[in-house]
Formats: structure tokens, C-alpha cells, sequence
């Protein structure tokens, strides 16, 4: 993962989502609360809530495994 909490962003390599029909790739998701990437650093390994199919790219949970 790669944070760039003043703009609220995190990047994530992450599994297949079967939900979404997404292939295992890396992206940058939008936090819906940037407090939510406070703990977080590079490398971390985390798992993450998708707020929406229609908003797929905002997280609304971002936890550290």
C-alpha cells in the first residue's frame, strides 16, 4: 500500500473481487474518511470495504491485518 494522506488517497495491490468482476491488479482507492489511513504505511498488509458497486473506488473501512 502507498498512502497519500493529504489527498485522502491509498494505493493497494489487491486479490480478484469476484463482486466487481475485477482481476487481481494494483490501484488507488479514495478513503471515504482519511482518518481511516492514519495507521497505515507501505507494505502493509490490510483488507479493505468497497463503500459501493456504483462507487468502487472509495473504501469506507481500512483495516491492517
Amino acid at each position: 500500500s502507498v498512502v497519500d494522506a493529504a489527498a485522502g488517497t491509498v494505493a493497494l495491490a489487491h486479490g480478484p473481487i469476484a463482486a466487481l468482476d475485477w482481476p487481481s491488479m494494483s490501484m488507488t482507492f479514495t478513503a471515504s474518511d482519511p482518518s481511516i489511513l492514519q495507521d497505515i504505511a507501505a507494505g502493509d498488509t490490510v483488507s479493505f470495504d468497497i463503500k459501493s458497486q456504483s462507487e468502487s473506488t472509495v473504501i469506507t473501512k481500512l483495516q491492517k491485518q
